[in-house]
């Protein structure tokens, strides 16, 4: 029973920022240590997002992460505000030697792009389409 305590008392350790956002908190959702689902809705504020990651990876990069990876499900509201472009995911790493990897994840399979990739935008174009999905 102590265990089972003790479990419980240290199970959200994760590094993540914890301003109180809950709209935000339910699009960027922890999976592992570094992985994130990112799940965006149609009406979310893109801007908010972007600024909310920057903080993620400030907070990771003080815990001496190199990278965070964000499994994409639906890209579409992503990439309809300009998520994956270049200068969007410059901003995000504002600088930091941290790395910004997707997964967009379909039911064909997955594609790993990185913040820095010239194919991001293309796989993100690519997964917004509805037949992608």
């Amino acid at each position: 029973m102590e265990n089972t305590l003790h479990a419980a008392s240290h199970a959200d350790n994760s590094p993540a920022p914890t301003t109180p956002r809950p709209a935000l908190q339910k699009c960027v959702v922890p999976v592992a240590p570094t992985c994130f689902l990112l799940d965006v809705s149609a009406g979310a504020n893109i801007a908010d997002l972007c600024a909310y990651i920057r903080e993620i990876a400030r907070t990771y990069h003080a815990y001496g992460a190199a990278n965070l990876t964000f499994i994409i499900s639906n890209a579409q509201p992503l990439q309809v505000f300009g998520f994956f472009s270049p200068a969007n995911q410059r901003a995000m790493a504002d600088s930091l030697p941290i790395e910004l990897c997707y997964l967009f994840a379909s039911e064909s399979g997955v594609v790993q792009c990185t913040s820095s990739s010239r194919t991001l935008t293309y796989w993100a174009k690519y997964f917004a389409k509805a037949g992608a999905r």
